[in-house]
This record gives C-alpha cells, sequence and structure tokens, in this order.
C-alpha cells in the first residue's frame, strides 16, 4: 500500500521535507508507520514519541488501520464555516473582525452572559535575538477547521451555551494584533467563563495550528507549547 505522508508545523523541519509517500504491507496500522518513518527520517528521532497522527483529516491511534491511498498527518503539539447558524468558526490571514465575532453570538434574549477572550502577539526581548518582530502562524487547516468546530459543537453540550464563535488568524500577526479571538454566549456569567476557559485550552492542545517567533536578528524558532501556560 502507498500512503501521503504529511510533516505539519516543526515536524517539516525534523524531517527535512513537508511530505512525503512511503510503502507500507497490507494490513499495516499508525505504529508501522511510525516505525517507518523513524528510520527513513533520522531527524524526527525522539520527537515521534510526542508527535500524533492523523489520517484522512481525523486523530487515529496507533493500532488505527490503514488503507492504500490514506493521508497521514505528523500532528507535533500544538501551540484554527459552520453548517450551524449558532456556532461560527473562521481561519482567516487578514486582522480578525472583532465585531464580527462578539455580534454572531449576539441577540439571543434568554443569553444573558457574553464572555469574549482575545489572544494577542506580546511585545517581547529575547536576550540573544533582539525584538520580536512577529508571530508566523500555519495550519493544517482542513482540519484545523473541523477540530475548531467539534470543539465549538461540545462547549454548546457541556455549558448549553446558545452561540459560540472562534476565529483564529494564520499567516503574519505582528504585536498587540489580535491571533485567536473566541465569544460564547450563555445563561449565567460562570458557564461563560469556564465555557470560554475550557475552548482557548482545547484549542492550544487540539487544533493543529502552529507558530513561529521571529526576531529582529533573523532568528526563527518555533514556540513549543509550556503546560504551565496553556491559554495566551
Amino acid at each position: 500500500m502507498r500512503l501521503e505522508i504529511l510533516f505539519l508545523g516543526p515536524a517539516s523541519d525534523l524531517a527535512g521535507r513537508d511530505r512525503t509517500t512511503i510503502d507500507v504491507s497490507e494490513g499495516a496500522t499508525i505504529a508501522d508507520v511510525r516505525r517507518v518513518l523513524a528510520h527513513q527520517h533520522v531527524g524526527l528521532g525522539r520527537a515521534l514519541s510526542s508527535i500524533r497522527f492523523a489520517v484522512n483529516e481525523a486523530f487515529a491511534t496507533d493500532e488505527t488501520p490503514l488503507q492504500d491511498g490514506d493521508e497521514v498527518a505528523l500532528i507535533p503539539p500544538v501551540s484554527g464555516g459552520s453548517g450551524e447558524s449558532d456556532v461560527l468558526v473562521d481561519i482567516v490571514t487578514e486582522p480578525i473582525d472583532v465585531e464580527r465575532v462578539r455580534s454572531s453570538v449576539m441577540g439571543d434574549p434568554k443569553q444573558g452572559a457574553i464572555v469574549t477572550f482575545e489572544g494577542a502577539t506580546r511585545q517581547e526581548d529575547d536576550p540573544d535575538h533582539g525584538r520580536l518582530l512577529r508571530l508566523n502562524y500555519e495550519a493544517y487547516e482542513s482540519m484545523a477547521s473541523k477540530q475548531l468546530e467539534t470543539i465549538a459543537l461540545e462547549a454548546k453540550r457541556r455549558w448549553s451555551t446558545g452561540r459560540v464563535a472562534i476565529v483564529h488568524r494564520i499567516g503574519v500577526v505582528p504585536p498587540a494584533e489580535t491571533s485567536v479571538m473566541i465569544a460564547v454566549a450563555c445563561g449565567h456569567r460562570a458557564e461563560g467563563f469556564e465555557a470560554c476557559r475550557w475552548l482557548i485550552d482545547t484549542l492550544k492542545k487540539d487544533v493543529p495550528i502552529w507558530k513561529k517567533d521571529e526576531f529582529e536578528d533573523g532568528h526563527v524558532r518555533w514556540v513549543h507549547p509550556n503546560p504551565a501556560e496553556p491559554s495566551e
């Protein structure tokens, strides 16, 4: 069987490419793909143990069986249009229209709490590389959109939210500009705060979007997740 392999985010640097094809025997699973990639791409090394896999844009386990022609994506730890009228999810390349996001959850008289979260690029200075000029976000867009919708619908189920909006920007985001915005409408403020916090934490963990720091001396580095600070 022939499989299409996508190396996403930091995995592309480790593998030295963004895609390849491999041949595996009938009945192969993701565990077999891990072994093949460990042998073919030494640069991935120990990182493979922390990388999740997706098959045809759905997360997979090591036991997931594969078929000829499957697309297998390597999903490193992550740093995001729905058909439902009360859910807005979007991935944009231009500045986020904050008023659009906020207004999308407004208007239901049964929902008395509107809670929003905006994550913006922080201005930082590195002792070795100087001032941070920008963040550069990359995404596995088709899967990221599906994951954003999945977590939005899960938040609606858990907290009985009326409306949910999640918009994430990709590409270059300079300091002080918004990279992600979440808005929820709930019956009460406690539910709204809980839902909003859960959404940003889950987005950081499960939605395949990565970011790079770009400094004034030209240095570029991937931003790795910090378990102690799951949100912006």
